[in-house]
């Protein structure tokens, strides 16, 4: 025996039972509208709330549950006075920031920091204190991964994706770019990271930090660097000009969490003076040998093994100070790699094998065009091996002679 069919009221109650507890609105226009396209799907004689169960599960997949909105309570009736108590679902806490702007392939942690900030409305100086608990003296290596691993669920990242800034060992991910390649195979070392530990000569502390106006400039999201933080980096090799490791104006080290005011241009912390103004000094000699010193190191982290690279990184710590030489005295250093200075730039390999490409390197050939070449060497080296006959094939020659 089939059930009784439900009266129009009493379809019609069931209907806003259901969009109280599927879909509420506390707006009448809304709340008729939901009504009216939960009765369209039941005169179809489908069961509209089955319909919007199986929907959700689509939409959502294996989240659906936690998608699915707990049905309200029924009112319960207390005492004589009828006292209507209804149990309230507790109010749901945000767990994502509103603005999350993600982190770009070669960015610093933080110029992230900085770039979030900026985006939230808060000034710098805060928005770290208030996310990392305390303002680190270098947040790109002395966060610790726990907290790398909060921010990147707050930010909607991947916990690999952010850690990508980092200069921690422990903590950063491994590069994917040519550039990034050679960044983790200097931070492995250790020597070659700016750093502000101590004081130059005249008592002020060393840069930790250097950039490029023009990038700044011309970025449609102004951000920094991470090679920025390396010593060997001294040139930008797209603008052709020498970086800067303080303020144009006044000379102090630039410092992006430390800033009081919210403003998308990077600006120093001491005198506010845009950073994008500064002006730029070309470097034409210099250019070409930052591309050539930027080949020589890939070649280092992907061909020389790990054990053999430390003789090839005492030449180059001598020539520029393991960044505790100005940013000037660094691109002097640069414009003396030679071909002629080859060795005495990057040291002797322990092996023969490294000799010819790192000198072929050195002379401005560039890492592609030495894969190219030792693949048509080899490739020749075979075909001459198989234009050889061997001594089956010369005695059939013979017998056929």
């Amino acid at each position: 025996m089939s059930p009784k069919p439900d009266q129009p009221g009493e379809t019609k109650t069931r209907l806003a039972r259901a969009a109280d507890a599927w879909l509420p609105a506390h707006d009448p226009d809304t709340r008729a509208r939901i009504l009216a396209f939960l009765g369209e799907i039941e005169d179809g004689g489908v069961d509209s709330i089955a319909a919007l169960r199986d929907g959700t599960r689509r939409w959502f997949g294996p989240r659906a549950p936690s998608a699915l909105p707990a049905p309200r309570s029924d009112v319960t009736l207390v005492g004589s006075a009828d006292i209507a108590i209804e149990k309230l679902t507790p109010a749901r806490h945000p767990t994502m920031w509103p603005q999350r702007p993600k982190r770009l392939t070669d960015e610093l942690f933080s110029s992230w920091l900085w770039r979030t900030a900026v985006a939230a409305g808060v000034p710098p100086r805060r928005f770290a204190r208030d996310v990392l608990g305390t303002i680190n003296d270098d947040v790109d290596r002395d966060v610790a991964p726990a907290t790398v691993r909060r921010l990147a669920q707050r930010s909607g990242q991947t916990f690999e994706h952010l850690s990508g800034g980092m200069l921690s060992v422990s903590v950063a991910s491994p590069q994917e770019t040519a550039a990034g390649l050679v960044e983790d195979a200097l931070l492995r070392d250790g020597r070659f990271l700016l750093s502000g530990s101590r004081s130059d000569r005249l008592g002020r502390p060393r840069p930790v930090l250097q950039y490029c106006p023009r990038c700044l400039e011309s970025d449609a999201r102004p951000h920094f660097r991470r090679g920025w933080r390396f010593a060997h980096v001294v040139v930008c090799t797209v603008h052709g000009c020498r970086l800067h490791d303080r303020c144009w104006a006044c000379g102090a080290v630039i410092t992006l969490l430390a800033g009081r005011i919210i403003d998308a241009q990077p600006r120093c912390v001491s005198c506010d003076a845009q950073l994008s103004q500064a002006h730029v000094d070309g470097a034409r000699r210099a250019q070409p040998r930052q591309r050539t010193l930027n080949a020589v190191l890939f070649y280092l982290a992907v061909r020389i093994a790990t054990d053999e690279r430390r003789v090839h990184l005492d030449a180059l710590l001598r020539l520029f100070g393991g960044g505790r030489c100005s940013v000037v005295i660094r691109e002097r250093s640069l414009i003396g790699l030679r071909a002629s200075a080859q060795e005495p730039w990057f040291g002797a390999p322990l092996r023969g094998e490294h000799a010819a490409p790192l000198q072929m390197l050195s002379m401005g050939v560039t890492f592609s065009r030495l894969e190219e070449i030792a693949a048509t060497r080899q490739r020749r080296a075979r075909a001459r091996a198989g234009a050889v006959p061997g001594p089956t094939a010369s005695a059939a020659n013979l017998r056929a002679g």
